[in-house]
């Protein structure tokens, strides 16, 4: 019916055209309720959309310029604390008494000496005294080994030679077979590469200032023939770690060479670090990120604690019966990451760090015990606040918000997040691992790959070492320089009980007992 129609003047008439005008104006309303709600949950997802976009560019942000310290703040002491140091309580450290004392006397002449009153000579009432710490340029000399023969001049020719003349041991002058290094040398070359981050063409350079000209392959073959060496004391100490009862263990990336490829591929270098009665921190090199190459290979058969992220490379550690403790400060970051919304868990986990800060360190009996005690009489009542509040947030927040995310990381892992108050030889978070691995990280910005996939297996050997020497606090080169050529002595194939004298914890022991031996 038109709009200009004149309407029917019958009633059942009028009456069927309202009834049709209600049902279609019942539908427009219906479609329009349906668009409404439709645009408000398009309005609503841009919305989280670009509060998502927003809090990634603030975290990016944040990491390219803001404080990057994830340090735990300890709550303010007043004034009168004795322990509060005052602002200008500094100065400069005494130089160590061991290192040698070179002097230079500054005296007057017999002129300058002269009083010029009454012409006599003055006389000493005293003396300054000032130190510096000073070196002199890398001393680098020549070692002749001279190896004298010896000859019986009674014995007739029918004697046989070998009984007749004799020269003296050992035939091969180490630590490298017929090599133009010395053991300072290579340790020297080692420790720089591997502890100091300077890649070969920088120390051929700094050899070069010596007036001493070395090729770089010839350095890099070193490198290849050392690794040889250490290999034997590199499996002893792994062997060792993993029997140990807890460990430490993560992983950092680093691109290798191979050839017949444009780009260069993705490798990983994953840390391993035993407990204080095996103090070893163990690298392993693999081609790939997955768990057969990973820590199945380098860590089959351990049955302790592991401290590692929630990576799915080692659930099948953790499914053959290894006990797996995640890491707080991995948890406490990603609440970090979230913003405002998750202050409240990030405060909890602060309390379980300053609960930490006041506990002795494990290293007697009484002391585990004692670790444990407190942190299940004042540690899991936290924990428990926390999981009540993570159970609640998680309802209201967003299922793709950075805080639903955080919340969901550490709610699929609880169990591994509480394990650590049930022993109290562990650790709160995996934070060992990840200063160990900056051995690694700050390296890569100078050498930037490894030559190939061997190359990092033995880039592997060479890191463990000066990373255990380093964990210990020993001096690299000085251990190098006395085990490289007592590893060579000891031929191809050591035992056990040759090596075992020379790991680096026990090396350091010896160390310590000589001056009281003597």
């Amino acid at each position: 019916m038109g709009a200009d129609s004149p309407l029917p003047n019958d009633v059942p008439t009028l009456q069927d055209l309202v009834r049709g005008l209600r049902a279609e104006s019942a539908e427009l309303r219906t479609q329009l309720r349906d668009q409404a709600q439709q645009f408000q949950r398009t309005i609503d997802e841009l919305r989280a959309e670009v509060a998502a976009l927003k809090a990634k560019l603030d975290r990016a942000t944040t990491h390219r310029f803001g404080r990057r310290s994830e340090r735990t703040p300890k709550p303010p002491k007043s004034p009168g604390d004795p322990t509060v140091k005052r602002r200008h309580d500094h100065g400069r450290a005494s130089l160590p008494a061991h290192l040698p004392r070179r002097d230079t006397v500054l005296d007057l002449t017999p002129e300058e000496r002269r009083c010029p009153g009454c012409g006599g000579d003055r006389v000493c009432i005293g003396q300054t005294q000032t130190e510096q710490l000073d070196c002199d340029p890398t001393p680098y000399f020549v070692r002749r080994t001279i190896r004298k023969t010896y000859a019986c001049p009674q014995c007739p020719t029918t004697v046989p030679v070998e009984e007749r003349i004799r020269t003296a041991t050992p035939s091969t002058v180490g630590p490298i077979n017929k090599g133009l290094c010395g053991p300072g040398v290579l340790a020297e070359v080692i420790v720089g590469k591997y502890l100091d981050h300077l890649p070969l063409h920088r120390q051929v350079a700094r050899i070069a200032r010596a007036g001493v000209t070395v090729a770089e392959s010839t350095l890099g073959d070193w490198m290849k023939q050392s690794a040889v060496l250490l290999t034997p004391l590199y499996q002893l100490m792994l062997e060792r770690v993993r029997a140990c009862p807890v460990i430490w263990s993560d992983d950092t990336r680093s691109r290798f060479a191979k050839p017949g490829e444009r780009t260069m591929p993705q490798g990983h270098f994953w840390v391993t670090i035993g407990d204080p009665t095996v103090p070893y921190t163990l690298f392993h090199f693999t081609t790939g990120y997955d768990a057969a190459t990973g820590p199945d290979r380098f860590l089959g058969g351990f049955r302790g604690h592991v401290h590692a992220d929630c990576l799915a490379q080692y659930n099948g550690l953790f499914a053959n019966g290894a006990k797996h403790v995640a890491c707080w400060a991995h948890a406490r970051r990603k609440f970090l990451a979230a913003g405002d919304v998750a202050t409240e868990a990030v405060e909890f986990i602060h309390r379980l760090y300053h609960l930490e800060h006041q506990l002795a360190p494990p290293d007697t009996p009484e002391r585990i015990a004692a670790r444990h005690a407190t942190r299940q009489s004042q540690a899991v009542p936290v924990l428990n606040d926390l999981k009540a509040w993570l159970d609640a947030a998680l309802v209201a927040a967003l299922p793709k918000s950075a805080v639903a995310i955080a919340i969901r990381y550490v709610a699929n892992h609880w169990a591994a997040f509480v394990r650590y108050t049930e022993d109290g030889r562990l650790s709160l978070d995996n934070n060992l691992s990840e200063r160990t691995l900056r051995l690694i990280a700050v390296g890569r910005s100078n050498w930037k790959f490894v030559g190939s996939a061997k190359a990092g297996e033995r880039s592997a050997v060479h890191y463990s070492v000066v990373g255990t020497c380093r964990h210990l606090g020993l001096d690299a080169a000085a251990y190098l320089r006395q085990v490289l050529p007592a590893l060579h002595a000891l031929g191809e194939k050591p035992t056990a009980d040759q090596l075992e004298p020379l790991l680096p914890d026990v090396w350091a022991k010896r160390q310590q007992s000589r001056p009281l031996a003597a």
